[in-house]
């Protein structure tokens, strides 16, 4: 859990490794806890060590990274500052949704169900 994570952390960033790998660093931490990691990383970036994070966290992406890389299927699809790929990637919704209407009855609860979606994601 989140002790295990605060102590690989903390072995990764001891010794000032000019390079740095963490993988999901903040996964399973407290608030409190990943707030102070998430200021230690950033330190240590700023003293101009490289360190390299894999998150399925956009909220840490943004907090730690200057940079971004986006896999899918292990194929690099996209990289940029998160800026960047939030204003290029970050706008509009798609949903799709599948139902089955067979009375009308069923046919007023969806044009409730498309309402809903539209006023709540104009």
């Amino acid at each position: 859990g989140g002790n295990k994570r605060k102590l690989s952390a903390g072995m990764a960033l001891i010794g000032g490794p000019p390079v740095i790998f963490l993988d999901e660093p903040s996964t399973g931490m407290d608030p409190v806890a990943r707030r102070l990691l998430w200021d230690a990383i950033t330190r240590t970036r700023e003293s101009g060590k490289a360190i390299i994070i894999t998150s399925h966290s956009m909220e840490e992406c943004e907090a730690l990274c200057t940079r971004l890389a986006v896999m899918v299927n292990g194929q690099f699809k996209c990289l940029g500052s998160p800026q960047h790929l939030k204003s290029k990637f970050g706008s509009g919704y798609t949903l799709l949704a599948k139902v089955r209407v067979e009375t009308e009855l069923e046919e007023m609860d969806l044009q409730l169900f498309k309402d809903f979606i539209e006023s709540t994601f104009p």
